[in-house]
């Protein structure tokens, strides 16, 4: 005589209430705040498409590896004389998020060689 497994044994009696009860451990809810800065750079003497991304090398290299950060050039692409580049900025709060982004502008304007058109920021 040898010991049988069930297979597909039906769910006890105490785990249905549970689940029906819905007594489970409450989680935490945490809501990010996510800040979007576009900056718009004016570039000059950019013989091709490889010196403007040389510009830009220390927006990816730098902040790209940050782990709050997320950062990609976003339109004129193609264009040898601008660039748009956008920051998304993960944090707890609006505040936070505002602080980091004065943070990042800051460093960029005194890491990147070339001129800042036009700076849009939104917090969502």
């Amino acid at each position: 005589s040898g010991s049988s497994t069930k297979i597909g044994t039906p769910m006890s009696e105490a785990l249905r209430r549970l689940l029906k009860e819905g007594n489970t451990p409450q989680q935490t809810v945490i809501t990010p705040h996510v800040g979007i800065l576009t900056l718009h750079f004016q570039l000059y003497g950019c013989e091709d498409l490889k010196a403007k991304r040389k510009v830009f090398t220390a927006l990816k290299a730098v902040w790209g590896k940050e782990p709050d950060l997320a950062v990609a050039e976003t339109a004129d692409q193609d264009a040898l004389d601008c660039a748009t580049w956008t920051i998304a900025a993960l944090g707890g709060s609006s505040q936070q998020i505002a602080q980091r982004l004065d943070q990042i502008e800051k460093a960029i304007q005194e890491r990147i060689d070339a001129a800042i058109l036009d700076v849009h920021r939104e917090i969502l």
